[in-house]
């Protein structure tokens, strides 16, 4: 709680040291996370996942999005959390996706259990996580200071086409989205380049903003001692219910 005190004893026209002193990482430990995490990327675009679970045609990733905060530029020093959305060939609709994600999720484990690369980095505590949707999660070492870094990987249809831009997408993504009638959530994985783009070229004092609000909920009020859900990187669940003390998504913040 002590970096929690010097926040609040911190007067505005100090905060930006503040940021730069306490919460922006280290060059040194971000350049080696994303050093370990190109390791997983680069077995997501190599592989090809087959098995027996409904499909007709081999799946390959079409593109793998770093999202969260190492993905927008909003990451808090020592929070070695990166999640990986991968945009699959095999989805060609919301429905399809909610069908064979957790299947999907199976064969990745399979496939990632095997690869050499990997294990040398330490991979271990492979799980699939409930949530919405639910997550591959494992945790892999940095190469030279065997720091443990939890990564998350999420399958997801590519609703928004091969290329994202900063218009908004076609009304005819909403309609089918509606129609697939997931739950709150489920399908927000296809749009987070949208969610990524939004925070990642704004003003670096956005940025600055957004590090303090993650840095005082974390250390505050964070309501668990366990680890946060997966999507927590990319949106810190604020509310929580007055009977059992959980979060509840009453605000949601892209961060």
């Amino acid at each position: 709680m002590a970096l929690t005190r010097e926040l609040y004893a911190t007067p505005a026209s100090r905060l930006d040291s503040f940021v730069a002193q306490w919460l922006q990482p280290y060059q040194e430990q971000k350049v080696e996370v994303l050093e370990a995490v190109q390791t997983v990327q680069q077995f997501l675009r190599e592989e090809h996942f087959e098995g027996d679970c409904g499909l007709d045609e081999k799946v390959r990733v079409l593109k793998v999005l770093k999202v969260g905060a190492f993905g927008n530029g909003t990451a808090v020093r020592n929070n070695l959390e990166v999640e990986l959305v991968a945009f699959l060939s095999c989805f060609h609709s919301f429905q399809q996706e909610a069908k064979h994600h957790q299947a999907i999720l199976s064969l990745i484990w399979k496939k990632l259990l095997c690869r050499q690369d990997l294990l040398a980095l330490g991979l271990k505590d492979v799980e699939i996580t409930q949530g919405d949707p639910e997550a591959l999660v494992f945790t892999i070492e940095t190469r030279r200071t065997a720091e443990p870094i939890t990564v998350i990987i999420v399958p997801a249809y590519r609703a928004l086409g091969p290329s994202v831009s900063n218009t908004q997408p076609h009304p005819e993504v909403y309609v089918s989205l509606i129609e697939a009638q997931g739950y709150p959530g489920y399908f927000s994985p296809s749009f987070s380049e949208l969610q990524r783009n939004f925070v990642k070229y704004r003003p670096t004092k956005l940025k600055s903003l957004l590090r303090l609000v993650k840095h005082w909920y974390l250390q505050a009020h964070h309501p668990g001692s366990g680890r946060p859900h997966p999507q927590c990187g990319r949106r810190i669940q604020m509310g929580h219910s007055r009977g059992e003390g959980l979060p509840v998504p009453e605000t949601e913040l892209l961060l």
